[in-house]
């Protein structure tokens, strides 16, 4: 990311462009090799007609596949349309979305008719980005300070940029001169690795033929070190050896992969983009008095009440953020917040951020439509897996007739293993529940016995034993 300008402007519209723009043009002029992204804006495209018209003009990919995708469905070859370099790549998936839809062609004809396609940019200049994502690093580095005033917001972006700048300088004093920039040789090496697809039939010292066997086809593609050019022109877009180099490259020895990369990737050309500073400034109180020609009025959109947000707004397909409500520094809800607050307050009802109550509805089945419960719950008529209750044990509630002893009441074999201190046998078990016993438990408590007692049933060996 290289910050090259910024400004402050009310909203959006044409007529604000189009002063950045001018601004733009004084301070870098208006090179021969310029390229703008920009995005969906349309008055931000008439404003880059406008005062820049001999630059390449570009549109970012990425937002324009965000209105496709609101209006088309199915057309996956928009993506490696885009990344091709070559202009037969381009077009096969463009005539197949062409005979599938007439409208899909028109409607980018009429909307989108800038380059969005890597084949047509030009390759003199070294950069093959399809999307301004750039500029999104750049909001998103100046999130947290969004909401000073303009004054404190610009000296704050001011003093951001001049440490940035400071700190990479400090990195270019400790590489080399006349070199490659470390990081792009490490990723050059890197791609190195894992070229066995690729066949060199060598016609001389600088040029070749490459022979792809990754696909059904074999593909060839003709590389010539002395005039830096391959077929597949990845290496005249971006400067870098494409594969088809680097196979070339490595499959000879002695030769130096750094020759083959653009001098825009260079030491030299890194400290020279750093070279200036960025004068520091005093304080706000110490800057000189100055009687302005004309009086500085209000702004004709004043901002809205309340905090102002801080998140971009995300579209339909992105699925919004995660939770709902007014955001705040901290990045949480406040009608979370204040439900929280209410919670742990004790409250019978959450207030909002406003201090109002809260009311929630009963909660609505999704499986029979009716409210008051959930989908899961056993109320629901339509559940299969009901819960049965469980049957509490009966009670003798009988009572005793006036001066009738009430016998106790007998108890249970669950609270007779639960209460006993020790051990219970079978015969003892029995015998506490009235169901007969062996002749020692008989003749030890026979009032407990009851009258109509059934007999015990006998086993196989218990019967031979008789018998």
């Amino acid at each position: 990311m290289y910050p090259l300008a910024f400004g402050f402007i009310a909203s959006e519209i044409e007529d604000n462009w189009t002063w950045f723009m001018t601004q733009l043009k004084k301070a870098i002029g208006d090179p021969p090799l310029l390229a703008l992204c920009t995005d969906a804006c349309k008055g931000l495209e008439n404003a880059v007609k406008r005062v820049f018209p001999k630059a390449e003009q570009r549109e970012c990919f990425l937002h324009l596949m965000k209105n496709f995708q609101k209006k088309f469905r199915g057309f996956g070859r928009m993506y490696p349309t885009a990344r091709a370099y070559d202009q037969d790549i381009f077009f096969e998936p463009m005539a197949a979305i062409k005979c599938e839809s007439q409208e899909v062609v028109k409607w980018l004809t009429d909307y989108h008719n800038l380059l969005w396609y890597m084949c047509g940019f030009n390759p003199d200049i070294k950069c093959d980005y399809i999307t301004n994502n750039i500029a999104e690093v750049f909001n998103n580095w100046i999130r947290d300070i969004k909401d000073l005033p303009v004054a404190e917001l610009a000296d704050k972006v001011r003093e951001m940029i001049m440490r940035l700048w400071n700190k990479r300088r400090n990195i270019a004093d400790r590489l080399p001169v006349g070199r490659i920039l470390p990081g792009v040789m490490v990723q050059l090496k890197a791609n190195t690795r894992g070229l066995g697809h690729l066949k060199v039939v060598s016609a001389a010292n600088w040029s070749a033929e490459i022979w792809d066997h990754s696909k059904n086809i074999a593909e060839r593609h003709i590389v010539k070190l002395h005039q830096r050019t391959c077929t597949c022109l990845e290496w005249q877009h971006t400067g870098k050896p494409c594969q088809h180099v680097l196979a070339f490259v490595t499959s000879r020895r002695g030769v130096d992969l750094e020759q083959f990369v653009h001098d825009y990737y260079s030491v030299d050309r890194f400290k020279a983009a750093y070279g200036r500073e960025i004068e520091p400034m005093t304080g706000r109180s110490q800057w000189p008095h100055v009687q302005l020609p004309f009086v500085v009025g209000a702004p004709l959109n004043p901002r809205e009440s309340g905090r102002q947000r801080k998140l971009r707004i995300k579209g339909c397909l992105e699925g919004g953020h995660k939770k709902r409500g007014r955001k705040d520094s901290e990045g949480t809800s406040s009608a979370t917040n204040a439900y929280d607050n209410a919670t742990n307050a004790g409250d019978t009802a959450p207030t909002n951020a406003k201090g109002k109550k809260m009311i929630r509805g009963p909660m609505t089945c999704k499986r029979c439509g009716e409210k008051g419960h959930r989908q899961a719950s056993s109320k629901c008529p339509l559940n299969r897996t009901k819960k049965k209750r469980k049957r509490q044990p009966r009670k003798n509630v009988t009572k005793a007739k006036p001066g009738e002893i009430s016998t106790p009441q007998r108890a249970t074999r669950e609270q007779i293993l639960r209460d006993s201190p020790g051990r219970v046998t079978r015969s003892r078990l029995a015998f506490l529940l009235g169901e007969g016993g062996s002749a020692q438990s008989m003749t030890t408590a026979p009032e407990k016995m009851p009258t109509t007692a059934a007999p015990k049933k006998l086993t196989l060996k218990r019967k031979l034993h008789i018998g």
